[in-house]
């Protein structure tokens, strides 16, 4: 996100000025400006005691950086999808339902597609986003990049979304009178799947923004 030439030369002025933090957050946000834009604003300026305005080592997200963090949200979205049809397959596997035609030689074949699918995508996810806390922590003092402060909402939209179909699924199902042991045991591993990414995310955001607050 690009900073806004006012809004920059109003906090570099206000800290030559000898204005503390909270002053200048609390000026700024009562005339409107977003809570985003302020920190961003502010975390261009190094917390120092020295004379003037010390700038910040800005940390830009270049074309790799892009890729790499769209190759995190793309290998989360497939480990949990992995996640997801194993989970179900080994359900059907272990409580199939007598109302329906079940091939157990297809529903093992397809446990076995699913947990090679999280063997190579689990491990690839948790790599990638051990890397991205590190990542997260050498920037600690600097706004969340743009493009993976969209793909971080993305997937919390996405989790989001996947939890209220499931509770619409879990809804109508008791309508229905359809309700099984397997049916809810597949909406708790969707819920918590989709739950442990909402609640991770969330987490990297309140810490990208905790980390550019202010003493």
């Amino acid at each position: 996100m690009a900073m806004n030439k006012d809004l920059a030369q109003f906090v570099e002025k206000s800290l030559e000025k000898g204005l503390d933090r909270p002053q200048i957050y609390s000026a700024l946000e009562d005339a409107g400006w977003e809570k985003d834009e302020v920190r961003q604003a502010l975390s261009a300026y190094h917390i120092s005691d020295f004379p003037v305005p010390v700038p910040s080592k800005q940390f830009s997200l270049a074309a790799k950086d892009t890729v790499f963090y769209l190759f995190l949200f793309l290998t989360l979205h497939l480990a949990c999808f992995g996640l997801i049809f194993l989970a179900f397959n080994i359900i059907d596997l272990q409580m199939p339902n007598p109302s329906r035609l079940n091939n157990e030689a297809y529903t093992e074949g397809s446990i076995r597609y699913w947990l090679a699918w999280s063997i190579v995508f689990v491990p690839v996810y948790l790599l990638v986003a051990w890397r991205a806390e590190v990542k997260r922590q050498l920037t600690a003092n600097c706004a969340m990049p743009t493009g993976r402060q969209w793909l971080t909402y993305l997937a919390l939209f996405t989790a989001t979304m996947t939890v209220l179909g499931d509770l619409v699924a879990l809804i109508l199902a008791f309508l229905s009178g359809d309700v099984t042991y397997s049916f809810l045991l597949k909406v708790v591993v969707i819920f918590v799947i989709a739950g442990a990414v909402i609640a991770y995310y969330y987490r990297d955001i309140k810490l990208a923004e905790a980390g550019q607050e202010f003493d």
